[in-house]
């Protein structure tokens, strides 16, 4: 009896550990938690900077930086959900090392942000990370703008601490989604363009002060000028734990405004020469044909909540690539005729209103609407040179 006692025993002291998470639920004094800012990247996917969570405690031997900004490869149907907005993001869990690895090789900063934390706030986020850290917790649904790696810190530190950020929302400047973005584009005019055509009227939304920390350097600023509702400050100190040894390249010279001015220029020569005139807009349609093709799937065929109800799609006709290959024809019919007046006012209409668009619209996209109206013109106007052009 005694001894069939001890294999009960045994048996629960043995189910209970294998119940709670390897690392120690109680960090030790020496302990801290961090956050750390990883400046951005050249390439797309780190142009906007990385966040991510740092606890350090030697005395357990516990190095753990928790990273929502992760997912994974061997995904079914990696891609299409990538471009639908359905893929899962996950939270992982590396040493310290392991997470400053592919920082150093990228050449890119980062900084840690020491938070003033007493023990039992230590105690409150290192129980919340040890649950969310469970398999069937780590996978979450990635949003951009509202629900990524920055904002997943964010949102910890506001429910298991309550934070006063102290903002005056009456002096606070309050950009769009979409001009907070351009300045990480900068560098890349073209890869900018194309953000700018993706992105719907969500992304032209005004960001309030707490939206504002979807980027990691925005956050840093505001985790900077926190305090606890007691007055403490949330940040004791920050520095440079990785310098940046790569800076991002210099803009590219020819530029989507440049190239678009160029085709407009040459569209208004071709005027002079019937045979090149028809060729050139045929062409000239494919462009915006296929950018409404991949702005009509990502409004209406994703699940991304930024690339909704896109305007662009005025300019960017997706009906632009089947219209193309009937416009080269020297006797059009009267579907095609019809088509080019509706393109032609449309371009005219979204010209005049331009400043009262309530989309941010790109400005490389006033020479392209322009060309289209240039070149349906002679559908209306079909009297004196412009008649031979239809």
């Amino acid at each position: 009896m005694k001894k069939i006692i001890q294999i009960i025993l045994l048996l629960a002291v043995l189910t209970i550990r294998g119940m709670a998470p390897a690392s120690a639920q109680h960090l030790s004094p020496d302990a801290k938690i961090s956050l750390l800012t990883a400046s951005p990247g050249e390439e797309l996917y780190a142009a906007f900077g990385h966040s991510a969570l740092w606890v350090a405690d030697p005395a357990n031997d516990i190095d753990e930086v928790y990273n929502w900004g992760t997912f994974d490869f061997n995904t079914p149907n990696f891609y299409m959900k990538f471009l639908q907005g359905r893929l899962m993001y996950q939270l992982s869990v590396t040493s310290m090392q392991q997470f400053l690895l592919s920082y150093h090789y990228a050449g890119r900063e980062v900084v840690e942000q020491e938070l003033n934390l007493s023990q039992a706030e230590m105690d409150r986020i290192y129980a919340f990370l040890l649950v969310n850290r469970r398999p069937e917790n780590i996978s979450y649904l990635y949003d951009f703008f509202y629900d990524n790696c920055a904002t997943r810190i964010r949102d910890l530190v506001e429910h298991e601490l309550e934070i006063d950020w102290g903002w005056d929302d009456h002096e606070m400047e309050e950009p769009t989604f979409r001009e907070m973005l351009r300045p990480y584009t900068s560098h890349a005019p073209w890869i900018s363009f194309g953000i700018d055509v993706l992105l719907g009227l969500p992304a032209d939304i005004d960001a309030s002060p707490w939206h504002q920390m979807f980027l990691p350097d925005d956050m840093f600023d505001a985790f900077n000028h926190a305090r606890h509702q007691d007055g403490r400050l949330l940040v004791d100190g920050h520095w440079m734990i990785l310098p940046k040894t790569v800076e991002l390249p210099d803009p590219f010279p020819i530029t989507p405004t440049i190239t678009f001015w160029v085709l407009l220029m040459a569209g208004i020569l071709a005027i002079f020469n019937r045979r090149l005139f028809i060729a050139y807009r045929a062409f000239f349609f494919l462009i915006p044909g296929l950018l409404g093709l991949i702005v009509f799937f990502m409004w209406f065929l994703s699940d991304h909540v930024a690339t909704a109800i896109n305007l662009d799609i005025l300019w960017a006709l997706p009906t632009h690539a089947w219209f193309a290959f009937r416009m080269h024809k020297a006797e059009q019919s009267r579907t095609t005729k019809v088509y080019m007046k509706l393109v032609f006012f449309i371009s005219l209409l979204l010209l005049i209103t331009w400043p009262l668009n309530p989309q941010g619209l790109h400005s490389a996209t006033i020479p392209i609407i322009a060309l289209s109206a240039l070149f349906t013109a002679p559908a209306v106007f079909p009297f004196a040179r412009l008649s031979r052009l239809v």
